[in-house]
């Protein structure tokens, strides 16, 4: 016999069981985890080959998969097909590539916001960087300001969102070089700058012509139409490496479960490392909400919904939650342009909201932690 076979486990009600009964239970438990995972990325694939058949263009979904493959595999294609499918200004792979990049990262943002911080609120919005985002596009659009001297145009509305995306969490930095910052602070510090970006957008929309006034609002509202194959590989490296970073600090985000004199206790440097890995976060997030805009509840759902079905081990619920985000964003992308070409934050906002008040009401008391 095994040692798993020999040995029994003492549970907290006095009773033992096997050691070899607990590996298979826990075995089984963690193949539902790579289930899940593996189900959302199936029902990824099926959107994104389902998208490209939906929007103005009257192309039917059949005939957009089979051009995505004739195109990959070099077959004779219809070039009007081909241009609406692949096309870079209104191809539909380039917009539906961006929504995995930004489902992706998104969702791994407000995964490791929420834990971070241990705060199931905190997401790349309630944290001001899509404000800022926000506010840096809008001094370029209503005021022609550009932060990057040589950059001109679209350009230089990315490249103010970018740098202002990230102001949030430098304020933050800056207070925590003087006092004790406490993930609570960190939150209200976030929010209260969010609001003070808000009003200063308003104020220049107000004050703007229709046009602009337009303009700003189409931009901040969250689209995918700025995804082309020129800012794509950028923007997908970046994420890509960051979530991959983020990704290998599961186990210390674990540690931090255990609450931060226990974190210390396993010498864990508490404060420096919640610092570094919302540095990190904020740097991918700001890469895609520089591009696409406010695409609400994305980071905010997905990591709770994920959270249901895989629990808190991050090793899991990291892929869990990017999984869920990019099917969901895929959906609501989808939806968005069933209905016309609508920007697909009014759709993320108009699913994710009764989804997440249902969460809320249905969800078990303990079932974040």
């Amino acid at each position: 016999m095994s040692l798993r076979e020999t040995f029994s486990f003492i549970l907290p009600d006095g009773s033992d069981r096997p050691i070899a009964d607990i590996c298979k239970e826990y075995a089984k438990e963690c193949n539902k985890k790579i289930l899940f995972c593996i189900l959302m990325c199936i029902l990824s694939a099926a959107l994104f080959l389902i998208t490209l058949g939906v929007g103005t263009y009257d192309i039917s979904i059949p005939d957009a998969i089979r051009t995505f493959f004739d195109h990959i595999l070099g077959n004779p294609v219809d070039p009007e097909d081909d241009y609406y499918v692949w096309g870079e200004t209104i191809g539909r792979v380039p917009r539906a590539i961006g929504a995995v990049i930004a489902g992706i990262g998104l969702s791994i943002g407000g995964v490791i916001m929420q834990n971070i911080l241990r705060n199931p609120l905190a997401e790349p919005y309630t944290m001001g960087i899509s404000s800022g985002a926000m506010f840096g596009a809008t001094l370029n659009i209503g005021l022609g300001i550009s932060l990057i001297p040589f950059l001109t145009g679209n350009y230089a509305s990315i490249g103010n969102a970018f740098i202002l995306s990230l102001i949030p969490l430098s304020i933050i930095v800056a207070i925590s070089v003087f006092r004790k910052v406490t993930p609570v602070m960190m939150v209200l510090t976030g929010i209260a700058i969010m609001y003070l970006f808000d009003a200063i957008t308003q104020i220049v929309m107000v004050t703007s012509s229709s046009e602009t006034m337009q303009n700003i609002y189409m931009w901040g509202i969250g689209s995918l139409v700025r995804f082309n194959w020129d800012r794509i590989p950028l923007v997908a490296a970046i994420v890509f490496a960051l979530s991959i970073t983020l990704y290998f600090c599961s186990k210390y985000l674990d540690v931090m479960y255990t609450g931060e004199r226990s974190a210390q206790s396993l010498g864990l440097r508490v404060n420096f490392f919640r610092v570094a890995v919302l540095i990190l976060t904020s740097l991918l997030t700001a890469a895609i909400v520089c591009t696409t805009g406010a695409i609400g509840f994305i980071g905010l759902v997905a990591p709770h919904i994920a959270r249901i079905f895989v629990g808190s081990v991050n090793r899991y619920l990291i892929p869990a939650s990017a999984a869920f985000g990019v099917m969901f964003l895929l959906l609501a992308d989808t939806v968005a342009k069933a209905m016309g070409g609508l920007p697909v934050g009014v759709f993320s906002s108009l699913i994710g909201g009764p989804l997440f008040l249902y969460i809320l009401i249905k969800q078990r008391r303990n079932a974040w932690m």
